[in-house]
């Protein structure tokens, strides 16, 4: 990959792909929880390589999908001591 390949986005670009307001990509920024993807100072503005939102997505999609996981987990535990 050159150089001319990598990819950056704004915040108006971030909020468009998520279809969120750019206050919550702002509000995401500061969440250390998030672990949002730092950023790239061009010109006093920030950016954010692509690949690194990339990443940053599957990593949400992989918290997501444990924490759906354990509380079907919970779920099938409370049915089954709730069952006489």
């Amino acid at each position: 990959m050159s150089l001319t390949d990598v990819r950056y986005l704004n915040k108006q670009q971030l909020a468009a792909r998520y279809g969120v307001s750019v206050r919550a990509i702002d509000r995401w920024i500061v969440d250390p929880a998030l672990g949002f993807p730092p950023a790239y100072d061009f010109a006093g503005r920030p950016y954010r390589k692509l690949s690194d939102i990339e990443a940053w997505e599957r990593s949400r999609a992989t918290v997501a999908a444990a924490n759906r996981a354990a509380r079907r987990l919970r779920r099938k535990e409370k049915e089954v001591a709730a069952t006489p």
